[in-house]
């Protein structure tokens, strides 16, 4: 029979999104029109660049002020700088910022993990704690032994950190019994990184503990403001006799009060049990920012309610840190889009603006930072700090360059980044701006494929589908390598299949690397090795005859930073890695062999299987040619990366959870010409899972797969389930699927606990043998209660599917076409298959339990006769 437009839904959701499924998107109610995820529009640009370019410019020039390479200190204006280099780093993909950053807090670490310049007797908050976050990176990045001793010390140091009478930490032994909201930064980011990275939950109770007695002391409801201040004892003169809080609200102190919240709140447990009251802090502080926020210039001013009294000014690290906490919020989902995005970039656009100033020669100036505030007795000049408005306007120094401005700014710089296009109001005639910022809101054109264009929104793609492809394939590229060659035998590897060849692969490699790049050749023969680290600009290179043959040893493999089925942790190193490297390859005709499940078992347990081959956030990335067998678990796995390319593999290996390719969280991707005969799913596209996915909150986006053969394998291209917070844009062509253990041809798997969303899914021109026989297996496998059983499985939020096509599908033995599962809170809708004939699948076996589908010329041909059925 032909079915041409078939939709069914269960009675518990069937017609509120059958409804929906028809109203246009103007009239969908607020939670359906931001469950997207992320909105996805151009960049703004600011005066004549992008925000992530200003903070380069303002990072170069502070690099360039300070002297290159860094000069080792351990304080908290120097680690603020640092944390927002790495972050910088991650954003641009420039390793430089990274090894500055490395070299400023890092380079305070002695090969014994002792920390110079640490004082732990007077109990800072501040030059004590703050730096130790940089070092929490480090360890993650590195796991280098010494780095985890000095934050295991620091860490010791807030078990014996004096606390108030309520159990708020003292700023600093010589500030006994006080509170400041500066002390709230330097201590709460830390301690939330370091319960994170050893697994010590019931520290967040302290955490949340700390964040929400800094509210109680210091909220001023009226003004929706926090005081700098609190003390407990109320001796001190500035500290109010009934309240204890001190008399003014410097600006300055609640960005660090803003920027711990936001900070903090990505590592605090959804379930947490003060998540919630957090939150709540957060919306009214934001609610006080917005209030407060200079209507002329979208700054804030030095003493946040006094306006341009006399003496007051708009200053720069204040601003700085209310526009990052602001745009973060609305980036991770804290705060909602439409009512804080505007007020981040006006606070950018004014920065920009008016604070920024460059020389001559480009050094670029952040000016108008307040020099050092506190309260009470200072102790470098003795003088007495009484938190007045006279105090922070005419007793503290203004100047520029400060690092806690500049590190403000980089950051805020990061998010706005983020944040796509904002359409600000008009400024007021008497704006304080010489030059009104240039904000780019046009959207990107579609009719010229660009490497240089911008990303395509997840609108564009839905309504361009298959004329989306060309401006996707203009973003890949593969990478090239300087003519140079660096055989592995130069530096002491043998053929022979027992020599240990893990240090001479290691040298070729950073000879190679140190060079300026090349190729590390691989040539015929059995090499044995450990684990190899690829570095930017290599190619490692095998012979048509030559085989790697990794040695199943755990010390051969030292723990690093990995992605573990949607969520960071540390572990085995995979037998081939890479971290933050671009410009890699591993191509050749040779045979990479892993050693086998069974083995790694053996060693590491099942949990611990290290994936195969997992270049992390790299950019510019080839695997090309290879034969891959016995692999420890999944082959392929790019994590965080950008450009892409895996082509022209022959992947046989059988062992449990051997995925072929699983790209997780990464952007422009090209599986091509490969083939697949794996234990498990051929291709898996990935990004994160529950909590630890919303908090990484990276999706995977731009995946074609095509020309390519799924010989045998569970699902031919799956989706999911690792699906938060977004897969969208794959597309899939040209394949041949045929398995007897084939449980789907294309497979969505999503949950409540995920909540995720996978949109923009293309398939066509596919030939499928047959899907294996079984209760659980159909041609289209939508599984949206994957791993969930209600009231059972934490989570309750809305998993999505949507804008699904395919067409110009062939199967010769399908005995189910499609099986929908799905919870009563799932979105599902505009799921079309088109143009397509299916033999086997009786028509009452079409399954759905949610949402719609719609079938249009679709042919289904009983098993045993060629005629459609009537």
């Amino acid at each position: 029979m032909k079915l041409r437009a078939l939709s069914r839904a269960a009675a518990n959701v069937a017609l509120v999104l059958f409804a929906l499924a028809l109203l246009p998107s103007c009239l969908l109610p607020p939670f359906f029109m931001f469950s997207q995820g992320p909105v996805q529009i151009p960049k703004m640009e600011f005066n004549d660049a992008p925000a992530i370019v200003w903070s380069t410019r303002l990072a170069d020039s502070q690099i360039k002020r300070l002297g290159n390479p860094a000069k080792p200190r351990w304080d908290y204006t120097s680690a603020f700088f640092a944390t927002s280099l790495l972050e910088l780093g991650l954003a641009t993909n420039k390793l430089d910022y990274g090894d500055y950053a490395t070299a400023l807090i890092g380079g305070c670490v002695d090969a014994n993990g002792t920390i110079t310049s640490y004082k732990p007797g007077g109990h800072s908050l501040d030059d004590n704690i703050a730096p130790g976050r940089v070092l929490l990176v480090l360890y993650n990045r590195t796991h280098d032994a010494r780095y985890q001793k000095a934050v295991q010390l620091i860490r010791a140091q807030l078990n014996e950190q004096p606390r108030t009478s309520d159990g708020g930490f003292w700023h600093k032994q010589v500030y006994a019994n006080q509170m400041w909201l500066d002390g709230l930064y330097m201590g709460e980011p830390f301690y939330a990184d370091y319960a994170k990275t050893f697994n010590e939950p019931a520290d967040f109770d302290d955490i949340t503990k700390q964040i929400l007695l800094a509210d109680q002391h210091t909220y001023d409801a009226k003004t929706g403001l926090f005081y700098h201040g609190w003390e407990d004892t109320r001796v001190q003169t500035w500290a109010d006799k009934a309240t204890g809080h001190s008399p003014s609200f410097w600006g300055r102190a609640e960005g660090w009060y803003a920027m711990a919240i936001v900070d903090v709140l990505d590592n605090l447990p959804a379930n947490h049990p003060n998540r919630a009251k957090v939150l709540d802090v957060l919306h009214r502080l934001a609610d006080g920012l917005v209030r407060w926020q200079d209507e002329k210039s979208g700054l804030w001013w030095q003493v946040l309610d006094q306006g341009s009294r006399e003496g007051n000014y708009l200053e720069a690290s204040g601003s700085g840190m209310f526009v990052y906490a602001l745009a973060k919020a609305v980036n991770q989902g804290y705060l909602p889009r439409e009512k804080y995005a505007v007020a981040a970039a006006r606070g950018f656009a004014g920065l920009v603006r008016d604070l920024i100033k460059t020389d001559a020669d480009g050094t670029v100036n952040l000016t108008q930072i307040c020099d050092t505030a506190g309260l009470g007795k200072n102790g470098n000049s003795g003088s007495y700090r009484d938190g007045t408005f006279d105090y922070y306007v005419h007793q503290t120094k203004m100047v520029s360059n400060d690092l806690k401005g500049v590190g403000a700014f980089i950051l805020a710089g990061i998010e706005v980044n983020k944040l796509g296009a904002v359409a600000l109001p008009p400024e007021p005639a008497t704006a304080t701006a010489t030059t009104a910022p240039s904000v780019s809101t046009a959207a990107p054109a579609s009719s010229v494929a660009s490497a240089d264009a911008p990303d395509l929104t997840p609108a564009e793609v839905a309504k361009l589908g298959w004329d989306a492809l060309p401006q996707i394939l203009a973003h890949i590229k593969a990478p090239t390598f300087p003519d140079k060659n660096f055989p592995i035998t130069d530096y002491g590897a043998k053929a022979d299949g027992t020599t240990d060849c893990t240090d001479a692969i290691r040298q070729a490699i950073v000879a190679c690397n140190k060079a300026g790049g090349g190729h590390v050749i691989v040539p015929d023969g059995t090499f044995l090795t450990g684990g190899i680290r690829l570095l930017s600009n290599v190619d490692l290179h095998l012979s048509d005859k030559a085989v790697l043959q990794f040695v199943v040893d755990l010390s051969e493999y030292p723990k690093v930073l990995v992605r573990h089925e949607g969520v960071e942790r540390t572990d085995v190193a995979p037998p081939i890695y890479a971290f933050e490297q671009e410009n890699i390859g591993v191509t050749g005709k040779g045979t990479i062999d892993g050693g086998g499940e069974n083995n790694w078992v053996a060693q590491v347990g099942s949990n611990s299987r290290p994936n195969f081959v997992v270049p992390f956030r790299c950019k510019n990335v080839l695997i090309d040619g290879l034969t891959i067998h016995n692999s420890p678990m999944w082959e392929i796995n790019p994590v965080y990366c950008t450009n892409v390319i895996v082509r022209n593999l022959d992947i046989n290996s059988h062992q449990a959870n051997n995925d072929g390719c699983d790209p997780d969280s990464c952007k422009y991707v090209l599986i091509d010409g490969c083939t697949f005969d794996t234990g498990d799913d051929c291709i898996a596209i990935k990004c994160g899972k529950d909590d630890d996915g919303r908090r990484v909150n990276i999706p995977t986006e731009f995946v074609i797969v095509r020309n390519s053969t799924m010989k045998a394998g569970h699902g031919g291209v799956t989706l999911g389930s690792e699906c938060t917070p977004a897969i969208r844009n794959v597309f899939v062509e040209n394949c041949k699927m045929s398995s007897p253990q084939l449980n789907a041809f294309f497979r969505f798997k999503d949950s409540p606990s995920r909540g995720g969303i996978i949109e923009n899914a293309y398939m066509r021109n596919v030939e499928v043998g047959s899907v294996a026989r079984g209760n659980s297996n159909a041609g289209i496998l939508i599984q949206y209660n994957y791993q969930y059983t209600a009231g059972r499985t934490a989570g309750d939020y809305t998993p999505i599917l949507r804008n699904v096509n395919i067409s110009n599908v062939t199967g010769a033995d399908i005995p189910r076409l499609v099986i929908l599962q799905a919870p009563a809170n799932a979105v599902i809708e505009n799921i079309q298959v088109k143009d397509c004939t299916f033999t086997g699948p009786n028509p009452s076996e079409l399954e759905q339990n949610a949402g719609k589908i719609t079938f249009t010329n679709v042919t289904i041909k009983p098993t045993a006769t060629a005629t459609p059925a009537p």
